[in-house]
């Protein structure tokens, strides 16, 4: 749903995050001014799942919280008096000016706010140490063991540099080669088409001196990865705002709306607009157009027509709201949208040619008008479904959130005890339902604030239903506690399509900017770390996205203006090479419904805001844009090494970078791509390479036009 506040982690990554373990004492200060009482603080953040942390004053007046912190950025806030700052770093009531003094900067929160940000162990350079060899494997962690298409991935990290050769010795020697260079560690990685029962590794130093290390014990069940996925081209879509294919069912979301239950609701009341009408109060919500099941089914041609075979489809179920994320039954279609009958003609025929599909789960909240929280708002303590809520006061008026929690303290979104046991059974019969009516996988909303526990009893039993179901995970940062081969398959991986958060871009987004900070050693630097610090497995099928529901259009992120305004060449150039890094990735290449015709969009203020959800005016869609994304279906389809887990850097240097997909050998690819205006020559790897777009064959270097790119293909 919202998943923004996550993403703020990468801003300080512009020369990368560690991936080491070591916990280092971080203390949080709130000095707060003098004409302020303060009666209690605590500190949330992305370190702690934006938990609360409370803060002790101490006897200088000043309050304090002390805790052992990974190293790598982090964002946070301090809650004082009950209350949030809304900027950490210039806030009138709770700083003089800047709240926490000790921070390093702010960056948006997603609320029209601005979080603190730190980074962990950031110090002064250090006097220049003696580096040992550095040596880092252990076959049951999943970043270094993991299976994907059928080939077993073995995998150690040492600094980089610091070695010049190695194998893998089992049954026989096995050559390893190095996979991914970031500017302190380098990966190398062997594939075996054979299982793995015992083995060694030996390594030789930048000296000549040889190192052996093991033996180790391959893991009997390796962390594998749902195969179907890999080479996906995925689409987005969500339905009210996608095509009004019957406007006959347009009122049914007057019935159920969020006003209906809300007993607090003062604003303007949910209302219908024609599909060409401007972006109106609680555009975000409460203002449908009449998307539905009918227009995705009429429309699947035009899906076709991009290669995708892929739907994430926004949430279906009957809500109370536009964007569905209020749920108030889980197993049914909301009547705006159509009903079970046609959502299953939608599955079969999205089946029939060739489309996977999974859907929108949101297990941390429900709508004001679920029967559940109905029942409590009825009857209190003698309620079988009291526990399933966190309630703290009752009787309430349904939509106060001081009565009990809510997701971001919304009185609308009353959270699920996902601790519970019933909850927990409930959710899962919810995910099976689905499962037997034909979705392929799941997408879960705000995965980090549910109970860890629930989520690994929910993947065991739908593994055992389903055992190829793909299960994706809404974290907007580098976390991999949650994909060792327990809970999640994927994250939304927004690590490798935007970094972060404006203004500070990076990955494929920040690459398309350009600009001194976004050269290509960054970010394919940023991209190898990603790379390193996940499973092969991982990577394989990975959900990778720059734009979504939740964030701008990537053409406004990318300079193209507003809603409504006419991009610039160069902004729809810089569009162009943005998508085609994303569809030079490993795994699913996800795009939100509209980037194929070049549509702009920005997040907007409060009620009308996030207008980048605005309705697909498909008679206004660009048809340069659109030829481009079907070029990228069609190369993305027909190309072998793209339906592969490997992805090995090759060279980053100015403004080019490049790297290898697919196994070292004829067939692999090299994807190259040029963020500056100006045209480049890139020196290529030894052999023969084939444009898979022009057809031409190049040796030893290859031109790049300004904001360029090509796919080349050894041929030997």
């Amino acid at each position: 749903m919202r998943g923004l506040i996550q993403s703020l982690l990468a801003l300080f990554a512009l020369l990368g995050f560690s991936l080491a373990q070591e916990k280092l004492p971080v203390t949080f200060t709130y000095d707060p001014p003098m004409i302020l009482e303060v009666r209690s603080v605590s500190v949330r953040g992305s370190f702690n799942n934006w938990a609360e942390l409370p803060m002790q004053k101490t006897e200088a007046g000043v309050w304090q919280a002390r805790v052992e912190l990974p190293r790598g950025p982090i964002a946070y806030k301090f809650f004082i008096n009950g209350h949030w700052p809304r900027n950490m770093c210039d806030d009138e009531v709770f700083g003089t000016p800047q709240v926490d003094t000790e921070s390093e900067g702010c960056a948006d929160d997603g609320q029209g706010g601005q979080n603190a940000l730190r980074e962990v162990g950031r110090a002064a350079v250090a006097p220049p140490q003696e580096v040992g060899l550095g040596f880092e494997h252990d076959p049951s962690k999943a970043r270094f063991v993991s299976q994907a298409d059928g080939r077993l991935s073995v995998r150690f990290q040492v600094p980089q540099g610091s070695i010049q050769s190695a194998v893998l010795q089992a049954d026989r020697a096995y050559p390893m080669a190095r996979q991914l260079v970031w500017p302190d560690g380098e990966m190398w990685r062997v594939a075996l088409p054979t299982p793995l029962r015992q083995y060694r590794i030996r390594v030789v130093d930048q000296a000549g001196a040889e190192h052996s290390f093991g033996p180790f014990a391959a893991p009997e069940n390796p962390f594998r990865a749902v195969d179907w996925v890999a080479g996906r081209v995925g689409y987005q879509i969500f339905p009210d705002r996608f095509y009004n294919a019957d406007p006959s069912n347009d009122r049914r979301a007057l019935e159920t709306s969020q006003a209906v239950f809300d007993k607090t609701w003062q604003g303007r009341l949910p209302y219908l607009s024609r599909w060409t009408d401007p972006p109106g109060e609680y555009h975000c919500c409460q203002q449908y157009f009449g998307g539905d099941l009918a227009g995705v089914l009429q429309r699947l041609p035009h899906l076709r027509s991009l290669g995708v075979n892929l739907i994430y489809f926004n949430p279906l179920f009957d809500s109370g709201s536009a964007h569905g994320f209020d749920t108030h039954d889980y197993v049914r279609v909301a009547p705006r949208l159509g009903d079970n009958a046609l959502l299953r003609r939608v599955l079969d025929e999205a089946r029939r040619q060739g489309i996977k599909t999974i859907f929108d789960f949101v297990p941390n909240h429900t709508g004001l008008g679920h029967w559940a929280f109905q029942d409590v708002v009825r009857k209190g303590r003698e309620s079988r479904f009291w526990d399933w809520y966190f309630i703290r006061t009752w009787p309430f008026t349904p939509g106060d959130g001081r009565a009990y929690v809510g997701w971001a303290n919304l009185g609308s979104l009353p959270k699920l005890n996902t601790f519970n046991p019933e909850v927990q059974d409930y959710l899962i019969r919810v995910s099976r339902f689905w499962l037997r009516s034909g979705f392929d996988g799941i997408r879960v909303d705000v995965a980090n604030e549910i109970a860890v526990d629930f989520v690994r009893k929910w993947r065991t039993e739908l593994k055992a239903l389903k055992p190829d179901v793909y299960l994706v995970g809404e974290v907007w940062d580098l976390r991999p506690e949650f994909l060792q081969g327990d809970q999640f398959d994927s994250l939304m991986n927004y690590p490798v399509g935007r970094g972060g958060s404006p203004p500070a871009f990076g990955g494929a987004l920040g690459f398309a900017r350009g600009g001194p900070l976004q050269h290509g050693r960054r970010i394919l630097g940023e991209l190898a770390r990603v790379y390193a610090t996940y499973p092969e497995a991982v990577a394989a099928m990975s959900f990778n996205l720059i734009g979504s529901h939740d964030t701008p259009r990537v053409l406004t992120d990318l300079g193209g203006g507003r809603l409504g305004e006419t991009p610039s060449a160069e902004p729809l150039a810089r569009l162009k090479l943005a998508s085609a890094v994303l569809y030079a990735l490993p795994g699913a290449s996800m795009f939100f419904q509209g980037e194929e015709c070049g549509f702009t969009g920005e997040r907007g203020q409060w009620p009308i805001n996030e207008l980048y959800r605005y309705p697909i005016q498909w008679n206004q869609c660009r048809a340069d844009v659109l030829r481009h994304y079907q070029l990228l279906g069609r190369l993305r389809s027909q190309t072998a090494a793209f339906r592969t887990p490997v992805f090995r850097t090759y060279l980053g240097e100015g403004p080019l970078m490049a790297f290898l997909r697919g196994e070292s050998g004829p067939g692999e690819v090299l994807a190259a791509f040029n963020n500056s205006p100006d045209p480049a020559v890139l020196r290529l790897p030894e052999g023969q390479w084939r444009d898979l777009v022009e057809g031409r064959v190049y040796q030893a270097q290859v031109g790049l036009v300004g904001l360029g790119w090509r796919y080349l293909q050894r041929v030997r």
